[in-house]
């Protein structure tokens, strides 16, 4: 999987949620990567982003918006 050109489609405020959403966008075809989940004792102040290639970005926010 290669992982270029990428976009944020989501942020949430730890790593456990973005790890779930990485996993349904996985799940249906779309490759993603979490980002800002290296410390899980200090807040994440910027939010915990997903992130996907911008080329299946449309994919991925429809995903988004049909699962909640």
């Amino acid at each position: 999987m290669i992982m270029d050109d990428l976009v944020t489609v989501a942020t949430y405020s730890s790593p456990e949620e973005a790890y779930i959403v990485k996993g349904m966008l996985e799940s249906n075809g779309v490759p993603a990567i979490v980002v800002n989940d290296d410390n899980l004792y200090v807040p994440v102040f910027n939010g915990v982003r997903v992130q996907v290639n911008a080329s299946d970005a449309s994919k991925a926010e429809a995903l988004l918006s049909q699962n909640g």
